[in-house]
């Protein structure tokens, strides 16, 4: 956390401290126009600086009570409820859920603060939002006690704390490490002497009420723990000790409490509220009794504290992030010298080497042109040695045909007919691309003359040929006898000459290229 004001308003004035990692600049400004106008002037020379105040008043009210338990908005609109209730003639009121109770029901219960006394509250708070400061909240002063329990190492269920103020002797009880009550007794109207052996009753009266309270029982023992931030108050400890009752006295002196809370040498010595203010600065109480448009400003401030928290968070990133391009941009040039430096060595090398080699008759880039139309038409021959392994291939499965020749070409073809045309051997050139075509000139053997059985023979090794992946399409072109009827027969009726002329027929394929789809 970091800087801020700190206010402890009570009826006899208001004491000031700004918190810079401990009180500085502690002062009093008296309730009256003076003290109210050099308030005002004070408060001119801070900017922007959230403010903390501390109520003590004698015009408290402290309640429990049981509501029913809820939650979320429910719970909130039934606090609200009670809060009007109990306390109308009052804004400075609030409510904090203390724990739930055991019962069957298991409700929820309540410490209901509220301060009565407006006319103590306002002109401070009116010159505070007059100015402009964000107010963070306005806490009764008993509220900020069980911070010093804590601190303090302060382990007893029913504990009584003493604590002298500005305003007065403040008692406040504490059970189980919860605030439960407290009450102010004031300096005015008391006699200058013997003020112990009043502030000795008053305490004796307060161990009943909490037994009239049922705070505690007439058996309990109570711990007094005087805190004397001055030293002032060891003939009150004293004359606690001796009581009679239920009573148990612990005296923190001076330079206790300081060793404790680490406040330094002299940072109780300016005030009788300086003690409850070192506590606020370090942590502010739950119990915050600001209406909700009072903490506007607030709300604002810490938006924008976040805000600037946001953007120091990006600019760090951002500035990393550069960091990291710069460290990358310095490798890739160094990278780039090193690749530089290393061409220029292997140039100066290449052209070592070069002045051994004999005179060339041609150019090196003639040289490099004759390479690259050698790879390119490596790249694009072909040879038939894709036709040789499909035609086998249909040969095994087919032991009945047997190869008379084989043709290939890489052409550009209209009609696979046409593609070997036997009248000059010339091929009908098309517009598509290369492909590679075969003639299969195969008969039937044996044949015995059954034409059936043979073209039957036939259709099936063209139906092998096309189930080849690399071909594209084979087409039938002659056959040892038509079985169309479109077409007529001719020739001799004997089985001697049908056998004798055999089973010849013709195929033209066309092979898929790799990687072709099908």
């Amino acid at each position: 956390m970091g800087p801020r004001l700190l206010l402890c308003i009570s009826a006899v004035g208001v004491s000031v401290a700004q918190w810079r990692r401990g009180l500085v600049n502690l002062r009093q400004f008296a309730p009256d126009e003076d003290g109210e106008a050099a308030f005002t002037e004070f408060l001119s020379t801070l900017r922007n600086v959230p403010v903390y105040i501390l109520v003590d008043s004698v015009e408290e009210d402290y309640r429990f009570d049981t509501l029913p338990h809820a939650a979320g908005r429910d719970r909130r609109e039934m606090v609200d409820r009670k809060l009007k209730q109990l306390y109308r003639t009052t804004p400075y009121a609030t409510a904090r859920l203390q724990a739930r109770e055991r019962g069957r029901r298991r409700d929820d219960r309540y410490l209901f603060a509220a301060i009565t006394d407006v006319e103590v509250v306002e002109p401070w708070v009116g010159a505070l939002v007059t100015s402009g400061l964000p107010i963070a909240g306005i806490f009764p002063l008993p509220t900020i006690t069980p911070a010093a329990v804590s601190a303090l190492g302060l382990g007893s269920t029913n504990l009584l704390i003493v604590s002298k103020h500005v305003a007065g002797l403040r008692q406040t009880f504490i059970k189980d490490g919860r605030f439960r009550f407290s009450r102010l007794t004031p300096f005015r109207g008391l006699p200058e002497g013997g003020l112990e052996a009043t502030f000795a009753a008053e305490i004796t009266n307060t161990r009943l009420y909490l037994n009239a309270l049922q705070a505690t029982t007439a058996d309990d023992i109570v711990d007094v723990v005087v805190l004397d931030q001055d030293d002032s108050l060891r003939d009150l400890h004293r004359r606690v000790s001796e009581t009679s009752g239920a009573l148990r006295a612990q005296y923190l002196s001076r330079a206790q409490l300081q060793a404790s809370l680490k406040t330094g040498a002299d940072g109780l010595d300016p005030s009788g509220d300086a003690l409850h203010l070192h506590l606020l600065g370090r942590t502010a109480p739950v119990e915050n009794i600001a209406p909700p448009d009072l903490l506007e400003g607030f709300r604002v401030y810490r938006t924008g504290r976040w805000l600037l928290a946001a953007a120091a968070g990006v600019a760090m990133v951002a500035v990393l992030w550069f960091a990291v391009d710069l460290n990358r941009v310095r490798a890739i040039k160094a990278d780039t010298r090193a690749a530089t430096e290393q061409t220029q060595r292997y140039q100066a090398l290449y052209t070592d080497l070069t002045r051994q080699f004999p005179s060339s008759p041609v150019s090196s880039t003639v040289l490099k042109q004759t390479v690259d139309v050698f790879d390119r038409l490596r790249e694009t021959a072909r040879t038939p040695e894709t036709l040789f392994a499909v035609t086998s291939s249909a040969l095994d499965a087919s032991p009945t045909v047997t190869l008379e020749s084989l043709s290939w070409k890489l052409a550009r073809v209209a009609d696979l007919a046409s593609a070997f045309n036997r009248a000059g051997n010339t091929t009908v050139a098309g517009t598509g691309p290369l492909r590679q075509i075969g003639l299969i000139k195969a008969e039937i053997q044996p044949f015995t003359g059954d034409y059936r059985s043979a073209v039957g023979a036939i259709r099936e090794f063209a139906d092998h040929l096309r189930r080849h992946p690399r071909v594209a399409e084979a087409r039938i072109l002659k056959l040892p006898l038509d079985d169309s009827s479109k077409q007529s027969l001719s020739g001799s009726t004997s089985a001697r000459a049908e056998a004798q002329v055999g089973a010849r027929f013709e195929i033209a394929i066309v092979l898929r290229e790799a990687g072709d789809g099908s």
